[in-house]
């Protein structure tokens, strides 16, 4: 971020200035401050629930496939026709899922901008010291963001779903 777009962004975080002296305004600070922190966390239980819904149908698209197959070997055009058009759909599913990764991904980024810009002006940065510690995600060791984790699950089971479509059509050609 650069220092204009910090600048704008405390103009618009806090469009009154930040002179937090008068009355009452630092604690209505940190009340903002504890809901803006709760929102975080809906954010990522929401995020929890959007991948466990995904894992779910993708379980239920690789299960419907050897399902088909398994019932359906007299008729093996038409299991393997199945097994294309769950294919395509688990893929769409999949590209779905990581839009929605993304945007979760962003999202977060967000409110931990907002989280430690308003840290400043509270006695201690708990949020900031915190990704600190962890080296800011860059260090392995001290920590692993899940979003990587999140961001590849989409493409194995893209490459599973593309892998069983391609040896089914190539199976139907022949």
């Amino acid at each position: 971020m650069t220092s204009s777009d910090r600048s704008e962004l405390e103009e618009i975080l806090y469009p009154k200035g930040t002179n937090f002296d008068e009355g009452n305004l630092l604690s209505i600070l940190l009340e903002e401050y504890k809901l803006f922190v709760e929102t975080s966390e809906k954010l990522v239980a929401r995020r929890q629930t959007v991948n466990a819904f995904f894992l779910s149908m993708n379980a239920a698209l690789i299960s419907a496939v050897g399902v088909i197959l398994g019932q359906a070997a007299s008729k093996i055009d038409v299991a393997l026709s199945g097994v294309i058009g769950i294919g395509l759909a688990g893929i769409l599913l999949c590209i779905s899922w990581r839009r929605l990764v993304n945007s979760h991904r962003q999202l977060n980024t967000g409110k931990f901008v907002l989280i430690e810009n308003m840290e400043k002006y509270l006695p201690a940065a708990l949020f900031k010291a915190e990704w600190h510690a962890l080296g800011k995600g860059q260090d392995n060791k001290k920590y692993m963001p899940f979003t990587r984790t999140e961001s590849v699950l989409p493409f194995v089971f893209i490459l599973l779903y593309a892998v069983a479509a391609i040896v089914s059509l190539v199976y139907l050609i022949n």
